[in-house]
């Protein structure tokens, strides 16, 4: 239970390491056409744009395997151990990023090292977001379990807020072609204050999860005893990811590209909807703690498949007053459907013993698979359909499926509904 001297505390070092994640996240997407061009050259822009988001891809694949590990750690030693390891080992490559030579400079060796970075920030990045999720909803009081499961994604919109907010800065005090000769690796370097800020709030961490001496494997009895309900959460959580991974790091590009607004316009619509997550999710968070969790991520789920088209053909109009608009409700709904899947998910296995691996695959898989690949698939589906609007059926087509979720999980015992 959270203690009141110390709750600041265990808050911030519970989502330090998500606002390091989603910093990076940010850099990767603001920056996604100058990184494909500078490492993925091309004649076709396209071309490069997808070699930029396939990088971001391939460390996001690697999510389900570090959750695999940093659960297993979280639940067979400690939710600290996990905590501190993983923040080290995902802020590092970060920072290494800035250094990179670029394609010109070292040839095929330049976009390969991108990705074994990525690789290596995407292992740890699979057990940190889901051991800190656990951690806070540990922690927290019986009444405020989703409001505190909810500032780890407040965490990371914060620092999807730094990143964008840097670059949109350094963007705007260099320009484009400074930003592309050198410019781009100064957000890099500047992640090393984060994660020593990280570091020492994780050096003195408190918890009060002790671990159940056993033989067995947690993962291995998940899929043995919690089967179902495990598959019915993955299917939940990829449609929230999909639209997350939409909006935060494709729409930037979408709107530039099919909404006719220009790229500084495009990043400060970016950083503002981040700025309407911060403070959306906690709301609807403590919404979810007074009606259930169930209510609102189904109410949510029909919103977004009635709404999500509508949405994108507004945003393609280009007028800049209702690609706000739309971009705004988009946010909400996202904040609503989001807010109440942590607390869920960690209370979906009564075993505190599995609830770090149950957590960390179910998020590092909906987050590394689906998630990770959406921003290269969205750009493919478009390009090849020639229809503009084709990720909003796909995110209409997935959030459909979520709502199909909804009945199942209320047919479970869990927590707090």
């Amino acid at each position: 239970m959270l203690k009141h001297k110390t709750k600041w505390r265990i808050v911030a070092a519970g989502i330090i390491g998500n606002v390091i994640e989603y910093y990076d996240f940010a850099l990767i997407g603001f920056l996604a056409a100058t990184i494909g061009t500078l490492f993925f050259p091309s004649d076709n822009h396209f071309l490069s744009i997808l070699g930029s988001f396939g990088a971001f891809a391939a460390g996001m694949i690697m999510r389900p395997v570090g959750a695999i590990f940093f659960g297993h750690l979280g639940d067979k030693i400690s939710r600290k151990h996990a905590l501190f390891s993983s923040l080290v080992l995902m802020a590092l490559p970060t920072f290494l990023i800035g250094f990179l030579p670029t394609f010109a400079q070292a040839g095929i060796i330049a976009p390969l090292l991108l990705v074994l970075l990525r690789m290596i920030q995407g292992f740890s990045v699979g057990g940190e977001y889901a051991s800190s999720i656990v951690y806070l909803v540990e922690e927290a009081s019986q009444n405020r379990q989703n409001l505190y499961g909810s500032f780890v994604s407040l965490g990371a919109k914060l620092g999807m807020a730094i990143g964008s907010g840097f670059c949109g800065l350094l963007l705007y005090y260099y320009g484009e072609k400074e930003i592309l000769e050198w410019a781009w690796r100064v957000p890099f370097w500047a992640s090393i204050v984060l994660a020593i800020v990280g570091l020492a709030l994780r050096s003195s961490l408190e918890h009060s999860y002790t671990p159940i001496k056993s033989n067995k494997v947690p993962i291995v009895e998940i899929l043995k005893n919690y089967q179902n309900i495990f598959w019915v959460f993955l299917v939940l959580a990829s449609a929230i990811w999909m639209l997350y991974y939409t909006l935060f790091i494709y729409l930037p590009l979408w709107i530039e590209s099919y909404g006719g607004i220009d790229k500084s316009t495009a990043s400060t619509l970016n950083t503002y909807s981040i700025f309407l997550g911060v403070i959306f999710i906690p709301i609807m968070a403590i919404i979810a703690d007074k009606i259930g969790s169930i209510k609102l991520i189904k109410l949510s789920a029909i919103l977004i498949t009635l709404l999500i088209i509508p949405l994108f053909i507004t945003m393609s109009i280009g007028n800049i007053i209702l690609t706000t608009i739309a971009i705004s409700i988009m946010t909400i709904l996202l904040c609503a459907f989001q807010a109440p899947i942590f607390a869920t998910v960690v209370n979906a296995v009564p075993n505190h013993n599995y609830r770090a691996s149950f957590t960390a695959v179910i998020l590092g898989s909906a987050a590394g698979v689906v998630g990770g690949s959406t921003p290269a698939l969205m750009a493919t589906i478009t390009k090849i359909s020639g229809v503009s609007i084709a990720p909003a059926f796909l995110i209409a087509i997935f959030a459909a499926f979520g709502l199909w979720t909804v009945s199942k999980l209320a047919s479970f015992k869990i927590e707090k509904q």
